[in-house]
């Protein structure tokens, strides 16, 4: 697949087929990731997989707690001043799923970094977590490119460190986002996307 068919083919799913994915396929998605730039040049990163309903019952335990006590018809239909945003469109359809979307794909990647705690005082002291969200994204790519697609889950307040605890992760790793990583399913509602127009992004020299 050409690379902006990738780049425009790529899109978060939270519906997956019945349908089993080749391991090996997922081995070269994790090395795209590993293609990355890394700001330590250590590549310090590690994968945990997820295969099993137990697995991720156990695993998401507290992703479920939330998607099952979210009230979308009441989150969608709340009087507003405005009307509703794309964005919030897409929240009130993507929170209660927010457990179904990692059960259902085939496997689940829980990528690492080494990091003890971040810290924002600089930018570039939150280069660590900069740089592996650059893995994930050429994981989303790789996927995308292997006619794979990926839901996302960014974990909420504490459901990282319950979720390190659960899988026994050491304390020097944190843990960015859950993917889960399978074959998607063509009849998913597909929610309208904001466009930005870029020649409206572009500023030369200065903001103005």
């Amino acid at each position: 697949m050409e690379f902006f068919e990738v780049l425009n083919k790529r899109r978060t799913t939270r519906e997956f087929l019945d349908k089993p994915v080749d391991f090996e396929v997922i081995k070269k998605i994790l090395q795209a990731g590993n293609k990355a730039p890394t700001w330590d040049h250590n590549r310090n990163w590690e994968y945990i997989i997820l295969r099993t309903d137990e697995e991720k019952e156990y695993t998401f335990e507290y992703a479920k707690s939330v998607a099952d006590k979210f009230d979308a018809e009441k989150y969608l239909n709340f009087p507003r001043p405005y009307p509703i945003t794309l964005g919030q469109k897409m929240y009130g359809y993507a929170m209660p799923r927010q457990f179904t979307m990692l059960k259902q794909a085939p496997y689940v990647i829980i990528p690492l970094f080494k990091s003890k705690e971040l810290n924002g005082a600089s930018v570039s002291k939150l280069n660590p977590f900069a740089t592996i969200w650059c893995v994930i994204e050429n994981i989303f790519l790789a996927a995308t490119a292997e006619g794979l697609s990926c839901s996302m889950r960014i974990p909420l307040e504490k459901e990282a460190e319950i979720v390190k605890k659960k899988l026994k992760v050491p304390p020097s790793f944190m843990i960015p986002v859950f993917i889960g990583v399978g074959y998607a399913n063509p009849k998913e509602q597909k929610l309208e996307q904001y466009k930005p127009d870029i020649d409206k992004q572009i500023r030369f020299g200065r903001w103005k």
